[in-house]
């Protein structure tokens, strides 16, 4: 790498559960160790994307498409000792998965049970709970964004929607208020529309939202299930890791048992949502009981990893001269 040398990457996603398809697009992790003029002059750097495809880019990935993150060491380090779901999911990455594993990559590893603790609890479960919360939002607020443009197309003429000099009333604004209570304005904790904005803005930009926004859960299984599958069996896979670490301290890849039936299942079709909560529901208790019974520790061992980043970034800034 030209910011620094590589000493980990690995695929990650569904090749790294055993999940893929022909048509899963791939995604890959990587860590590196900066070059000295990053650890010691002005000069700062965490991460380097580079990704085909940009964040802001209004389409799902296609096997095309490739994403790719690196790391620095000490960024990785610390993101794994706040037990980040998709941090140290890679600390376990099969060989078949792995293409480049450094002496120091290898060393962590052997170490990773210094890095584990029972935060997994509160990270996997705490991950887990906003997807969900997420998993019902997408599709309601979507819903919302819809009806919202068809009131308005409904309610006034072409004219008046195309013309910049209308404006909403405040009975007017008090109904899109209610009725759009999942627009981007409640972020703010404000309301988005009131009395005087032009009406012509108002609709310009819930069609535009709506447009924009349906890719993320208009997807083939959307109209049957009111989810997307993949958003569906992530929700379910990661409670699954939980329960795992918190059982034995260790994931195992591919994904496999009853967690990879239901994963399946989900991902097929073949769980509606209903049933889809009621299994995050049972899952989520699973992880509750396993975390009363496990043997993690409270706290990852911050000193050893202190001491050894020190160690592994000093040998590298003297090997570089």
């Amino acid at each position: 790498m030209e910011q620094g040398r590589l000493i980990f990457k690995c695929k990650i996603g569904s090749h790294l559960y055993g999940l893929n398809r022909p048509t899963s697009d791939e995604d890959f992790m990587g860590v590196f160790i900066p070059k000295s003029e990053y650890l010691l002059g002005l000069k700062r750097i965490e991460e380097v994307d580079n990704s085909t495809k940009s964040s802001s880019a209004d389409h799902r990935n296609t096997s095309e498409d490739v994403d790719d993150k690196n790391y620095t060491l000490p960024k990785y380090l610390h993101l794994a000792l706040q037990n980040n779901p998709n941090i140290v999911e890679v600390l376990f990455a099969t060989p078949e998965n792995i293409l480049v594993q450094s002496p120091e990559w290898r060393e962590l590893v052997e170490y990773r049970d210094k890095i584990l603790s029972q935060r997994v609890f509160y990270t996997f479960t705490g991950y887990a709970f906003s997807q969900r919360k997420k998993l019902t939002v997408k599709s309601e607020r979507f819903t919302s964004l819809v009806e919202g443009v068809e009131i308005l197309e409904k309610t006034f003429s072409k004219e008046d929607l195309a013309d910049s000099r209308s404006a909403i009333t405040d009975g007017e604004a008090a109904f899109l208020n209610q009725k759009l209570k999942y627009y981007k304005g409640e972020k703010q904790n404000c309301e988005s529309f009131h009395k005087g904005m032009p009406l012509k803005v108002i609709y310009d930009k819930l069609v535009s939202e709506r447009d924009n926004y349906g890719w993320r859960v208009h997807t083939d299984t959307f109209e049957d299930l009111g989810y997307d599958v993949k958003f569906g069996y992530h929700l379910i896979r990661i409670l699954a890791e939980g329960h795992e670490l918190l059982t034995t301290g260790k994931l195992n890849y591919p994904i496999g048992g009853t967690a990879r039936e239901d994963i399946l299942r989900v991902r097929e079709g073949q769980v509606e949502l209903k049933e889809l909560l009621e299994m995050y529901d049972r899952y989520d208790v699973m992880c509750k009981e396993a975390n009363e019974k496990t043997l993690l520790p409270k706290k990852p061992d911050f000193n050893w990893a202190d001491k050894w980043l020190i160690s592994i970034l000093k040998k590298s800034i003297l090997e570089e001269g």
